[in-house]
């Protein structure tokens, strides 16, 4: 074994290997960065939806004239791909929100079966509390 740890420190000196260094990112860091690449997909995936719409004038054109049925089976396929990007624009979103979004719980609770646990004095004794704490008038 010794053998083994010479060769392995002989290498690491020649190639010069050190240790990499470990780098702690932030959570504000990972959202910021996900924020910057989200928008450029988005602005990429307008922008070729944009040329896409070009094309498909074009080629209507081109199928118009020619009245080729292979012109109409590649116009139908360019239709087709331009409308799964228009929906994974969509889905951008969602994921974005996804990412981005607090995890957090119910913002709201409802407490539909809650029960005092205690003797009857003790209820007695609290029930009493609250009725000297509240101000309000029966009539």
């Amino acid at each position: 074994m010794d053998r083994e740890d010479e060769n392995n420190e002989d290498t690491e000196e020649k190639l010069e290997i050190t240790e990499i260094p470990h780098i702690e990112v932030s959570s504000s860091q990972i959202v910021n960065d996900t924020e910057t690449d989200i928008e450029y997909s988005r602005d990429k995936m307008k922008s070729l939806i944009d040329q896409s719409c070009e094309a498909i004038n074009h080629m209507m054109a081109l199928a118009s004239d020619s009245e080729h049925p292979r012109a109409f089976e590649v116009l139908s396929t360019m239709i087709k791909h331009t409308s799964e990007m228009s929906q994974d624009l969509i889905k951008l979103q969602k994921t974005r929100k996804d990412i981005t979004q607090e995890k957090s719980g119910p913002s709201s609770t409802t407490t539909n079966n809650s029960i005092f646990v205690g003797s009857t004095t003790e209820l007695q004794k609290y029930l009493k509390k609250n009725n000297e704490d509240d101000e309000s008038i029966d009539v």
